[in-house]
């Protein structure tokens, strides 16, 4: 009897021991501090709100990064980052171990950078470019980026600068048996530097595991003076009617993106009929008038079609925050922010 056996072929990356010209470093994050909320929802209603809570600017993290230079600019890279919460010690993304990060790749200083993995969107970066915090780390400060997606698994990354544009693309595999497209994202953005001054563009698409789309734009403006730096960007969004993303650690389509679906409304599961649209608008500013000291406002507001059924409505967010630095890596702050949402029939 003759058998045969056929192996996939895989075009990947590989991370091996080595001693000559490398490094490792630990590395990691950790903020905290007090926060009091109002109208907070109760099952009496609402009330205020004291709790110990994850900084408002950066998630908390340690991981694991290295390198090793392969010679002709050429460096090879990894990075293996885990999320957690100060306050409880539990793991933050979805408990996935290296939730943050666990990507491997090349960069080189003339071809670019090549990263395969778990890592942050382009559009995610695109944002964080012309975020006045950066994306934040509070829902009120860092909704927006929901609109988009935050980290996805199973991405394949590129980046390259040509002259004064920086240009970033990736492409997450939905791996679905029978297609290719489903669970997918594909995203491009392009950015142009001109001494103080940065815009952008960006765009990008998602599928469900039913081929239902989620279409997404952006244009990026940033220009910095001497002590004061000026952020805005606009983001538009259109989840089709059914668009649904799987359960996180379901290992299904589009699960662990963190991306806001379009299957639901008030009138309960599946009962959605028209796309979502989204017209989010940033405004924000910091001001350093000392190295040391930094202060940052910015606001949000996003008008929303067919929200519920065919009801619009609106989501705005403003907030200030001061920050003063005790060293290169300590910081202290504090924060205000307000926020609503309403729908309008």
């Amino acid at each position: 009897m003759k058998k045969s056996l056929l192996e996939p072929a895989t075009l990947g990356l590989l991370s091996v021991p080595t001693w000559a010209q490398s490094s490792v470093t630990l590395h990691g994050l950790i903020a905290g501090g007090i926060r009091f909320a109002t109208n907070q929802p109760t099952t009496q209603g609402h009330g205020n709100k004291l709790y110990m809570s994850e900084g408002i600017g950066s998630g908390n993290r340690w991981g694991v990064k290295g390198s090793e230079d392969l010679g002709g600019g050429t460096v090879a890279i990894f990075d293996l980052q885990s999320s957690f919460n100060p306050a409880t010690g539990g793991v933050d993304q979805q408990g996935q171990l290296f939730g943050r990060y666990a990507f491997v790749g090349l960069t080189n200083t003339r071809y670019g950078a090549l990263k395969l993995g778990r890592q942050y969107g382009t559009g995610f970066d695109f944002i964080a470019t012309f975020d006045e915090v950066q994306v934040g780390n509070q829902n009120p400060v860092d909704w927006e980026i929901f609109l988009l997606g935050v980290r996805f698994d199973n991405t394949v990354q590129y980046s390259n600068s040509f002259g004064p544009v920086a240009v970033e693309i990736h492409h997450s595999f939905g791996g679905k048996p029978g297609s290719e497209s489903k669970g997918s994202t594909t995203a491009l953005n392009a950015i142009y530097t001109e001494g103080c001054l940065k815009v952008g563009v960006l765009g990008q698409q998602s599928k469900d595991s039913a081929n239902h789309n989620m279409y997404a734009a952006s244009l990026g403006f940033r220009y910095e003076f001497s002590k004061a730096t000026l952020y805005s960007y606009y983001i538009y969004s259109r989840r089709y009617a059914g668009f649904t993303i799987a359960a996180n650690s379901s290992g299904g389509a589009l699960a662990n993106a963190n991306i806001i679906g379009n299957a639901n409304t008030e009138a309960g599961a599946g009962t959605q009929t028209k796309a979502l649209i989204d017209n989010l608008f940033n405004f924000g500013d910091a001001y350093k008038p000392t190295p040391y000291l930094k202060f940052t406002m910015g606001g949000l507001y996003d008008p929303v079609s067919n929200v519920a059924g065919s009801q619009s409505g609106h989501i705005a967010s403003c907030f200030g925050m001061a920050d003063y630095l005790l060293s290169k890596r300590i910081d202290v702050y504090a924060d205000s922010i307000t926020a609503c949402w309403a729908v309008l029939p």
